[in-house]
């Protein structure tokens, strides 16, 4: 959910893995003799993920952050937006637009261009909302995980963060309602439905992050439905003169329920990735994640080899159509795109050999290719029609 999720280490302070491991292993034998951090109203954040943050000389940046040196606020409020969730929300709206434009020129007249822009401001500070939220009820187990994160780090005060996405929130919902043109169902469902499982998904008593079946569908109803389905009918409605409900979309427009399908897989591809560097912190706060059931290893092959597949097949499925395609020009586009999967398919595995699963800096570079994979996706999108 954006996220994420939204939409996100332990090892980035320059000791050696051994010297880590028997540290990790102090702080849970301390914790446990202070009592079970389980019973704490915690959770796993859903578009965020673990940075190892480290400057030149090895040596970790929160260590090096003391109060003498703590950055501008509007450096710390950009960490806390946390920026690649951000800009994958600030990718796929105009893609999904273009990809729901009648034309591609269609999609570049005033109209269509305000009503781009009546959803990428809410949908962002939505995005803001849900990182945040992550990270104000995952502060003590983001000390073990994420320490680079701004509250965890102490760059950022619990309830300035509390305010931010209070603010965030209230006008991101007000947006969906108040416009008498662009606050369209659409909109709606994307916005509401947003708020409403990234909610849940980290706040008491649903905690969904602690059931990992809950927290699958949270993240296939975000990235797939909610996300696409609801902008590209917010699109139709209020930008291309086609009114047309989000279930309506993916019943009867292929582009809508194609790409929600893509994407829902996709998310959750990234979703489970970003658990595998978390699998120390979670296993102390009883997060029973995928990852703290089955093991780092088979999670992070099982979300490779899913991703693999997922780009395999749309890539064969776009290099048929083009062959049936309507006229030469949209062969060409279809045939492209199918060959840029495919060579993100390879791609996929070629970043992934040599990666230790149980080693947070090399899973968490892998993690990061694997967005820039997904904001690629989204750029091409349109050109698939």
């Amino acid at each position: 959910m954006e996220g994420e999720a939204s939409p996100m280490i332990v090892n980035g302070d320059g000791h050696s893995p051994k010297l880590l491991d028997q540290k990790m292993t102090d702080e849970t034998a301390a914790l446990q003799a202070n009592g079970s951090p389980a019973d704490a109203s915690l959770t796993s954040s859903l578009h965020t993920s673990p940075s190892p943050i480290t400057n030149n000389n090895g040596m970790n940046d929160t260590a090096n952050n003391g109060k003498g040196n703590k950055p501008p606020f509007p450096i710390i409020l950009w960490r806390f937006t946390r920026p690649h969730t951000l800009i994958g929300s600030a990718i796929a709206i105009p893609s999904i637009f273009l990809l729901a434009s009648p034309t591609y020129s269609s999609f570049f007249t005033p109209s269509a261009l305000r009503s781009l822009a009546y959803a990428v401001v809410p949908s962002l500070l939505m995005n803001l909302y849900i990182t945040g939220l992550n990270q104000i009820t995952d502060v003590e187990i983001d000390k073990i995980n994420k320490p680079e994160l701004v509250i965890a780090k102490g760059d950022l005060k619990k309830g300035t963060a509390v305010g931010i996405v209070l603010a965030a929130l209230l006008a991101s919902l007000l947006m969906s309602v108040t416009h008498p043109s662009y606050s369209t169902p659409g909109l709606q469902v994307a916005l509401w439905g947003s708020f409403l499982l990234g909610t849940m998904y980290s706040l008491p008593p649903f905690r969904m992050k602690r059931h990992p079946l809950l927290a699958a569908f949270c993240i296939v109803a975000v990235r797939g439905t909610i996300i696409n389905a609801g902008f590209y009918s917010h699109a139709l409605s209020s930008a291309f003169g086609k009114s047309m409900g989000v279930m309506s979309c993916l019943k009867n427009d292929w582009k809508c329920s194609l790409s929600s399908l893509f994407f829902g897989v996709f998310g959750i591809v990234i979703a489970l990735m970003k658990d595998v560097p978390d699998a120390h912190g979670d296993r102390i706060f009883n997060i029973k994640s995928f990852t703290v059931r089955v093991g780092q290893t088979k999670v992070f092959r099982t979300m490779k080899n899913l991703l693999t597949v997922l780009f395999g097949v749309f890539g064969a499925a776009l290099m048929q159509w083009a062959l049936v395609a309507p006229s030469l020009a949209v062969g060409a586009r279809r045939g492209l795109v199918g060959g840029l999967c495919w060579l993100a398919g390879w791609s996929t595995r070629k970043e992934a050999k040599g990666v230790n699963a149980e080693d947070s800096v090399e899973v968490y570079d892998y993690y990061m290719h694997l967005w820039k994979l997904f904001y690629l996706s989204y750029l091409v999108l349109p050109f698939v029609k």
